[in-house]
């Protein structure tokens, strides 16, 4: 049986799958996936197609997803305006992240939390497909709940020295800030998707 900490992250996943996932996973399509709101968004490519000067994912992969650390970082300062992403990359951005977290010795798992862990996550397979982007995150999803089923308060308090966050609780309850907001992001998405059209002039 979880310890109190944990039972509340198991609650806070449950919420967030209710009132956000399941709206912005479910029926998912690929054209979905792949639809740019806007020209110069950001979106998952072939590597040899990319132009944005910092692309993220695996070494030597063939797909990979758009990033510009500059405008990045002025954005963070309020000195630029990032272009809009894909669902492709939003899903991509979070996806592996629960998956990666459940194998974290936060929640029992054998990988030390290390800075590195965390670079990690944005060195993961990039996936051009909806299924499984779709699948990815929710087979990490439900191993995340199964970890937290058996993760004692002590483990998530337990400090990590040059952990960015700290303790694991800080570390979960970021992740899961994260796919809270980008699956809201996702949803909006859908929402502009499916009236991309509406009060456009018919032919």
């Amino acid at each position: 049986m979880a310890n109190k900490r944990a039972e509340v992250l198991i609650n806070w996943m449950a919420l967030i799958e209710m009132y956000t996932l399941n709206r912005a996973l479910k029926g998912l399509t690929q054209e979905e996936f792949e639809w740019e709101p806007h020209p110069g968004a950001w979106g998952v490519r072939r590597r040899e197609d990319c132009t944005t000067p910092n692309p993220s994912g695996a070494t030597g992969s063939e797909w990979v997803v758009d990033s510009d650390w500059v405008i990045a970082e002025a954005a963070f300062h309020g000195q630029a305006i990032e272009p809009m992403t894909t669902i492709g990359w939003l899903l991509n951005h979070f996806g592996a992240a629960p998956g990666l977290v459940a194998e974290l010795e936060i929640v029992g798992g054998s990988t030390v939390p290390t800075p590195d862990v965390y670079q990690r996550m944005w060195a993961y397979t990039i996936i051009p497909t909806v299924d499984d982007a779709v699948t990815r995150f929710k087979d990490g999803w439900s191993a995340l709940g199964v970890a937290l089923r058996t993760t004692t308060d002590e483990m998530l308090e337990r400090d990590y020295e040059g952990h960015p966050w700290k303790r694991g609780d800080r570390a979960l309850s970021a992740m899961l800030n994260g796919v809270s907001h980008h699956g809201t992001q996702i949803c909006m998405l859908r929402d502009l998707f499916h009236n991309r059209t509406r009060g456009l002039p018919s032919d």
